[in-house]
């Protein structure tokens, strides 16, 4: 009789994300829902260096390894390396929620006994079983569907908390720029994410100004934050509104605290958004060239999104550098008082 698959059939479990980083964050709650059906699992996260520290700090995710696809680990050599890694810990279940062909090869390459992706990936014949994609599900419940084969795994019907353990340094560094703010006090902070791989998904930088000003205006502490390549926009942004630019000068982790420490955060369809999620700040989040339905929503109580109907939305799933059609009518569209209202209806939980 052939043994029934189940999650306790496997000592060392291998999750492999290189995607961008809120689809990386969105399958941290994959390796929470393992650890809830399987504590003696030690849970691998396999992604890029640069969320090394956010990774770390994840409570149910036991052993980082970085896995730098167009740098260090670049084209064949570097997978081969890296599966190399991935044997020598001994993974004995690979988990892919990235459908790469790249991600595929590896989890080949890693020959463990059992391998799950979906059956949109690429090269979904390397692995040892493929589950269904689901375009019209959050990007949560697409990766907790890799684990509906185990018929000993108990997926949740809410969002499951996911754990962070924040270092005293991260602490620190954020009293640093804020002084140590009592709970409450801590509460008046409003992020604001204004940056974007993608051009399009970007609203206008003018709107962001005069948001600023408003929630300045109204006793909020606005705070523009992103990365390095985020900081021009914001330092334009700050200029107009003498606001605090954070932009490249906090870590994922201090970022993802800082978020945590705001009474609400108002962002583009980017990764701040899944990270306010995270950690359960309210969000509102923008949507331009991109849908909701796509998947990618924020999960955090008391959010919601801002976008307007028009005939070409969607464009693309991730949207462009510059608008297909020259005019940006789905950004341009959004006034900043729609912004501020629903900023304002949000934020009045709080107070």
């Amino acid at each position: 009789m052939k043994e029934k698959n189940k999650i306790t059939n496997y000592k060392n479990i291998a999750i492999i994300n290189t995607a961008f980083i809120g689809d990386v964050v969105l399958s941290f709650y994959l390796a929470e829902v393992i650890k809830q059906n399987h504590r003696g699992a030690r849970i691998i996260f396999v992604t890029a260096s640069r969320l090394k520290d956010l990774v770390e700090s994840i409570e149910s995710i036991d052993f980082f390894v970085a896995f730098d696809k167009n740098l260090d680990h670049k084209g064949l050599k570097g997978i081969i390396k890296i599966a190399e890694n991935l044997r020598f810990e001994k993974v004995d279940l690979i988990l892919a929620p990235h459908r790469s062909s790249r991600t595929s090869l590896l989890a080949f390459l890693v020959n463990p006994k059992f391998s799950v992706s979906y059956s949109t990936s690429s090269f979904k014949f390397l692995y040892s079983k493929t589950v269904k994609y689901f375009f019209n599900k959050h990007e949560v419940e697409r990766n907790l569907e890799l684990l509906s084969i185990f018929e000993d795994v108990n997926i949740p019907e809410k969002l499951p908390k996911v754990k962070i353990q924040f270092p005293e340094s991260v602490v620190v560094k954020f009293e640093s720029f804020f002084g140590n703010f009592s709970k409450n006090e801590a509460r008046y902070i409003v992020s604001v994410a204004p940056g974007s791989v993608w051009g399009t998904k970007r609203w206008k930088e003018d709107g962001f100004i005069e948001l600023c000003r408003y929630l300045y205006d109204e006793g909020w502490l606005p705070v523009l934050l992103g990365s390095t390549e985020d900081f021009e926009i914001c330092n334009r942004i700050s200029s107009n509104s003498n606001v605090l630019n954070l932009a490249g000068k906090t870590t994922l982790l201090e970022t993802t605290f800082l978020i945590r420490k705001s009474a609400l955060l108002v962002t583009n369809d980017s990764a701040p958004t899944h990270l306010a999620t995270l950690v359960g700040t309210p969000c509102l989040t923008i949507f331009g060239p991109t849908i909701p339905e796509f998947g990618f929503y924020p999960l955090s109580t008391n959010s919601a999104i801002i976008e307007v109907d028009e005939i070409c939305r969607p464009c693309s799933i991730h949207g462009y550098q510059s608008c297909p059609l020259r005019h940006h009518k789905c950004m341009d569209r959004i006034s900043t008082d729609m912004v501020f209202d629903k900023a304002k209806q949000l934020l009045g939980c709080v107070k």
